[in-house]
Parts: structure tokens; C-alpha cells; sequence
């Protein structure tokens, strides 16, 4: 019962609450499955408190899903999870992003590295210090003054240094990225991401 005393507000809350019973009384089967499918499905509190908070990216998943008729579930905690932690985005466009994710295992994305693990990342890393190596913060971050000394006496070749970083098992502090866990899938493939300094 709510504490207000005023008999309008009153009869505009009771009114509100009628219309409110009214639309949950009248949802369809096949949205109710698919509502009950997604939170069963998901164990991340954080993301089923997400959607549920969220009803109107909720109701995103369902329409989309009821539309084609399939639902993925692993696309759904991409997608409410993007929305959570990183920015506003459809569910249109995670479903691409969550594509090029499980084709490459890694996407960069609004300043975000969203992978499976730092071996995934060693081709992207690759084409990265191609950049880096332009940079004096990177390189007196990556190269001792020996190492550096002694590739400008042998005339080693940019290429042939990047190698030889990649030969270091540690990829995220190559790219001086800080992981924190992102979400795990139904399967138990879990992703992690970092921003990415500019």
C-alpha cells in the first residue's frame, strides 16, 4: 500500500497496478517460454538482474527470438552483458559482434577487447606492435636499452622484433591491458575484456 493520503493518487496507483495485472495476465505462451527459457538458462545473477531491470532490452531478446524462432542463449548473455558493462547497443548488433567473437575468439570494440584467452590474442598482438613499435612509450616499455642496442647493431628488422616479443607468454602485458572476467557461456567457455588505452 503506498503512504500517500491523497485519494487521487491513490485511485492513480490502483489503476496502474489494474493495467499492469492485465498486461501480464495477457502475455502469450511462447512469451512466457521464452522469458522462463532465458532466465533458466542463465546462471549470472548479474545479467538475469540486468534484464530484469531492463525489461525493455528483455522484451529486445524475446521479439527477436520469437521472430526466428531459435533461441540463443550464449547471444542473450553477450548481449544483455555488452549492455551492462560496456554501452547501449541492439541486440541486432551484438548478434554481429557476438559472431565475429566465437569466429575469432576476440573482438575490439568501442575501445574494448572482449577474448577467450591470450592465445587468441597472438595475431591481433601481432598487428598491434606494428603500431606500438612507432611509439617511444612502448618501445622503453617493451625493450630493455641491451636489447635495443644490440637489434640497431645487428639491423634487426621490425618484423623480426615483433617475433621476438611474441616469444613472451604474457600477450596482455604486451598490450598493456588490464583483463577483468567478462561472462561465461552455457558451454563454460569463459570471456574476458579490457579497455584499451588510446
Amino acid at each position: 500500500m503506498i503512504n500517500n493520503k491523497s485519494e487521487i493518487i491513490n485511485k492513480l496507483f490502483f489503476n496502474e497496478l489494474k493495467e499492469l495485472i492485465d498486461k501480464c495476465n495477457n502475455i502469450e505462451d511462447k512469451t512466457v517460454y521464452m522469458i522462463e527459457k532465458i532466465f533458466i538458462s542463465i546462471e549470472d545473477e548479474e545479467i538475469k538482474n540486468y534484464l530484469i531491470r531492463n525489461n525493455c532490452k528483455l522484451q529486445e531478446l524475446v521479439n527477436r527470438y520469437k521472430k526466428l524462432e531459435l533461441l540463443n542463449i550464449d547471444e542473450a548473455i553477450f548481449f544483455a552483458w555488452y549492455n551492462l558493462n560496456i554501452n547501449t547497443i541492439s541486440i541486432d548488433k551484438a548478434s554481429q559482434y557476438y559472431y565475429e567473437l566465437t569466429t575469432s575468439n576476440y573482438i575490439e570494440v568501442e575501445s574494448h577487447l572482449v577474448y577467450t584467452n591470450e592465445i587468441d590474442l597472438r595475431e591481433y598482438a601481432k598487428d598491434e606492435l606494428d603500431t606500438m613499435l612507432d611509439m617511444e612509450y612502448h618501445i622503453d616499455r617493451l625493450l630493455d636499452k641491451d636489447m635495443i642496442i644490440d637489434m640497431w647493431l645487428n639491423n634487426t628488422s621490425k618484423e623480426d622484433v615483433i617475433e621476438e616479443i611474441l616469444m613472451s607468454d604474457d600477450i596482455e602485458d604486451i598490450l598493456d591491458i588490464s583483463p577483468e572476467y567478462a561472462f561465461t557461456t552455457t558451454s563454460g567457455i569463459e570471456y574476458r575484456y579490457s579497455e584499451k588505452e588510446e
